[in-house]
């Protein structure tokens, strides 16, 4: 299914969530069917995230940047920036922690409240579909 039009949010998106904290990866996806999504995928380790985008595409993802095995999602961001598909960092971490390629994306500290998470995910989508090819 295509992502909807930008005023239409996060309507018809394909998004996969990256984040090791169950609870949370659970609350950010009850709100993002709320808000429309077509589809969500919830992963919880770096070969598992890599291996899903392999296969699907995502409108937009939601990164943590320390995953349970206590590997850095650097690599997924790194894929995702070659593919040109927007993400937002959600972390406990200081923004130190993510690599200079990808210190201009969205930064959310946790804990933070899911609505925000929703709204940020929401901003770099339609980011995505007013910027020009190759920027976030």
């Amino acid at each position: 299914m295509m992502a909807g039009h930008a005023d239409d949010g996060l309507v018809g998106s394909r998004v996969l969530v990256v984040e090791d904290e169950f609870i949370l990866a659970w609350d950010v996806e009850r709100e993002l069917y709320a808000a429309g999504c077509a589809s969500v995928k919830l992963v919880t380790l770096v070969p598992e995230a890599l291996r899903e985008l392999q296969y699907w595409r995502p409108d937009v993802v939601l990164l943590d940047l320390r995953l349970r095995d206590g590997r850095s999602s650097m690599p997924i961001a790194d894929t995702l920036d070659e593919r040109t598909i927007p993400f937002v960092i959600l972390t406990g971490q200081s923004p130190d922690a993510v690599s200079e390629r990808h210190r201009d994306r969205p930064f959310l500290l946790k804990p933070c409240p899911t609505d925000t998470v929703v709204a940020t995910l929401r901003q770099a989508l339609q980011g995505r579909r007013t910027a020009t090819p190759g920027q976030a």
